[in-house]
């Protein structure tokens, strides 16, 4: 059976903050507490493949360290990056270096690009065993607040007096260059890899009525209704699903915050059709 592994959203400075010292890349302390955390999402019996869908921290050196420990258990990692990847914080190192987040997002892919075994996904595809995947990161176009009755002003207001990127991203990602990035590489993957989901109609009851899960979704369903056979991956919204929708297979394994769920590993997520058509479960181990 073809399958690959998936989990995304591990925030790994949330694990390893009490070791953090600014004035360092990595304390001896730190890289031994983040070969732990590595060892703690992979599961007893990994597949070959490990895809993370975004969000590995707000550390460059922790995150090259991450995917350093990641690809010696796998032969081949594919990340692609999440909002969190495009932080920086006033104060700190990061901040210091960087004067705008994709300059800090360009540091990361070169930094992972010297990683044996690791592809970044930035509006490009990787064959694998026969087995196309290919992602970016995308991002999320209000459209969820707009079919709430919403504005764009209004939504946009909110953004910026409620959601973290706007106090902590100098620039978000263009949302058309985006589309543009995942529109010419969609038909010829298998597996497909965004931060953000495409499709809203699985929200968590919780929000469905909150114009913050604006933030957190985009409209793909031009893409949904060329994706039968697919499987596409995302995370972003930490709500693990795994559901069916126009015959494409669309499932998130998001680690999370600390305390925010329970802790998971890293999932198998198979690529035989039959495997997955019968038995799909939605909203995989959210328990509130």
């Amino acid at each position: 059976m073809k399958s690959f592994d998936l989990i995304s959203d591990l925030h790994l400075d949330f694990y390893v903050r009490d070791y953090w010292d600014w004035d360092k890349e990595v304390t001896p302390t730190a890289a031994q507490i983040i070969q732990a955390f590595a060892e703690s999402i992979i599961p007893d019996s990994p597949s070959s493949v490990l895809v993370i869908a975004g969000d590995l921290g707000h550390k460059n050196s922790h995150s090259q360290l991450l995917l350093t420990f990641l690809a010696k258990k796998y032969d081949h990692v594919l990340f692609t990056n999440g909002n969190h990847d495009l932080y920086l914080f006033p104060n700190e190192k990061e901040h210091v270096i960087y004067n705008r987040s994709i300059e800090r997002w360009q540091e990361l892919k070169e930094m992972a690009s010297e990683i044996p075994g690791v592809t970044v996904l930035d509006g490009n595809k990787v064959t694998i065993n026969d087995v196309t995947f290919g992602g970016t990161s995308l991002w999320y176009d209000y459209t969820f607040g707009l079919k709430l009755g919403y504005s764009w002003k209004k939504l946009d207001a909110y953004w910026f007096s409620h959601f973290n990127d706007s106090n902590y991203i100098t620039e978000c990602p263009d949302f058309a260059e985006e589309m543009k990035k995942l529109d010419a590489i969609f038909d010829s993957c298998d597996v497909v890899i965004t931060h953000v989901s495409p499709d809203d109609s699985r929200v968590n009851p919780r929000y469905r009525v909150d114009p913050m899960t604006s933030f957190y979704y985009f409209d793909g369903s031009e893409f949904l209704s060329r994706a039968k056979g697919k499987v596409w991956c995302f995370g972003h919204v930490h709500y693990r699903q795994m559901y069916i929708n126009r015959g494409c297979l669309l499932v998130n394994n998001a680690l999370g915050y600390p305390g925010e769920l329970p802790f998971v590993k890293a999932m198998r997520v198979p690529l035989d059709k039959h495997d997955y058509y019968y038995g799909v479960t939605d909203d995989v181990e959210n328990k509130e």
